[in-house]
């Protein structure tokens, strides 16, 4: 913080990072939880930041306030299947902002894709989310996880693979033949 809280404090310095960054910390909490939750989950998050103002990394905070918002929404994860309100922490529906655009003919391939990320593990799930979602590069990908940006590359090629697999199945096995009436034509094939 090198000399912005000088002529108007922290609070001011407080201000303008949070007016810069809640609505990407809301649709982070949005994609995730639904808009039940976004908002809290958001103030919630800013809440933490504001505590813990000496540990912002004020070169690249987005980053460290989606590591608080990941915890957050975690904990609130677990809560809701200890009450029994959720069965899985990834809904298949996705979330959108009341209003966006959902064109028809994307609608297939976005359940697809969809149904794949939810068959990943958590931490590969938010890894791709984290990419594709809030647009972070890799390295800053690996800092909300807690993880290198060695383990992180590793973690995506195996998640992409797997994503590929699932959105790509192979073929089903052909069925057994039921045993046909011989007719002519079979006839001829099987003799020599």
């Amino acid at each position: 913080m090198s000399g912005d809280g000088a002529e108007d404090g922290a609070g001011g310095v407080f201000t303008r990072f949070f007016t810069r960054h809640y609505d990407d910390v809301r649709r982070y909490a949005l994609r995730r939880l639904g808009p039940d939750s976004a908002d809290d989950v958001a103030a919630e998050t800013f809440s933490v930041a504001w505590r813990r103002f000496d540990r912002v990394p004020w070169d690249e905070p987005l980053p460290w306030l989606y590591g608080v918002a990941r915890n957050i929404v975690r904990a609130r994860f677990r809560e809701m299947r200890r009450q029994g309100e959720m069965s899985t922490p990834f809904s298949e529906d996705g979330h959108r902002e009341p209003g966006a655009p959902d064109p028809t003919g994307a609608v297939a391939e976005r359940d697809s894709a969809l149904r794949a990320l939810s068959r990943l593990g958590e931490t590969d799930r938010e890894l791709i989310m984290l990419l594709a979602w809030e647009g972070l590069e890799l390295r800053d990908a690996a800092r909300v996880l807690g993880c290198t940006a060695a383990t992180a590359r590793v973690r995506l090629y195996r998640a992409r693979r797997r994503i590929e697999r699932l959105l790509d199945p192979p073929p089903p096995a052909p069925r057994p033949a039921a045993a046909a009436p011989a007719t002519a034509r079979t006839a001829l094939k099987e003799k020599p």
